[in-house]
């Protein structure tokens, strides 16, 4: 069997490298699977700390963020994100609308109310991967 191997590329329906912050282990796992079963590559971490360290190693193509864990809360994450990665798209998570709508000022660029159905987080996913890609053709 021949295996192909191909550069990153930006999202058009592929594979993309996307950082996981949630402190919630059962839903980190659940949000990871259906991340990974759609073909994309995961980096899940429990904290915004933790998500600090790993963009310093992996480059992600998105972030998505839960706002309110242990460690270093997803607002203050976030706006350490859109400091070291200011292209970067960020969906923030939260169960507390209010939360979510001050990760849109500080930098989030879309935001899901927990509960959210598995169509509606890989809508807002590909939504936001498209947009990113969209970027990237026209700025070259």
């Amino acid at each position: 069997m021949l295996v192909a191997s191909f550069p990153r590329l930006p999202y058009f329906g592929i594979m993309a490298h996307i950082l996981l912050v949630e402190d919630d282990l059962d839903l980190r796992e659940m949000l990871k699977g259906i991340l990974v079963d759609t073909g994309h590559h995961v980096v899940d971490v429990s904290d915004g700390q933790a998500a600090l360290d790993a963009i310093r190693t992996h480059q992600p193509d998105l972030i998505v963020s839960d706002i309110v864990m242990d460690g270093m809360e997803g607002i203050a994450a976030i706006i350490e994100f859109r400091k070291l990665l200011p292209e970067t798209p960020v969906i923030a998570i939260s169960g507390n609308e209010l939360y979510l709508k001050n990760s849109e000022k500080l930098g989030a660029h879309m935001t899901l109310l927990k509960p959210f159905t598995r169509s509606v987080f890989l809508s807002e996913i590909d939504a936001l991967l498209g947009a990113s890609a969209l970027q990237l053709s026209t700025a070259s």
